[in-house]
């Protein structure tokens, strides 16, 4: 990849990662883990695979945040826990604005609500998932429309 069409990258892909991360970190944090995730991919221009740039952006973002949170877990105290969340609210959160969907959403085991998460709320198809959860295409699908399925049966199973 050359210099022009990583920052074509970058200027493509910037506020999409940002919102992701957004959604899953304090809003202080964004702007680094930004700036994190574009370093690596500069680093790894070369393996991001043609035409799965962002299911890429997005899986390495997942690991940044999972590593950043690691570490804020060790310099926290209790307290902290105990403070108003100061970050965009998750995608779990928007979902879990309604009540009966809450209570089908805590149904859902934690593979579950990622699978739906990045196919409901980043619009990944299952050829982007794939890259994004390091699976194959097919095992995205499936576990993506099981996830469907689970949710439909959870939100049917509420009703009644």
């Amino acid at each position: 990849m050359t210099e022009q069409e990583f920052n074509d990258l970058f200027r493509s892909y910037l506020s999409e990662t940002s919102r992701f991360i957004a959604r899953r970190t304090k809003a202080e944090d964004v702007e680094d883990l930004a700036a994190d995730l574009f370093a690596l991919a500069w680093q790894k221009r070369d393996s991001i695979p043609k035409g799965l740039e962002l299911p890429w952006l997005y899986k390495s973002a997942r690991y940044l945040i999972s590593n950043h949170n690691r570490k804020q877990q060790g310099r926290t105290s209790i307290l902290a826990t105990l403070q108003e969340p100061q970050s965009a609210p998750s995608a779990e959160s928007i979902a879990l604005a309604d009540l009966e969907l809450a209570e089908a959403w805590k149904g859902l085991s934690t593979k579950e609500k990622e699978i739906l998460s990045l196919w409901a709320f980043e619009g990944l198809e299952p050829k982007q998932l794939a890259a994004a959860l390091e699976k194959s295409e097919n095992a995205c699908a499936i576990a993506l429309s099981r996830a469907k399925s689970k949710l439909t049966q959870l939100l049917n199973s509420e009703n009644n």
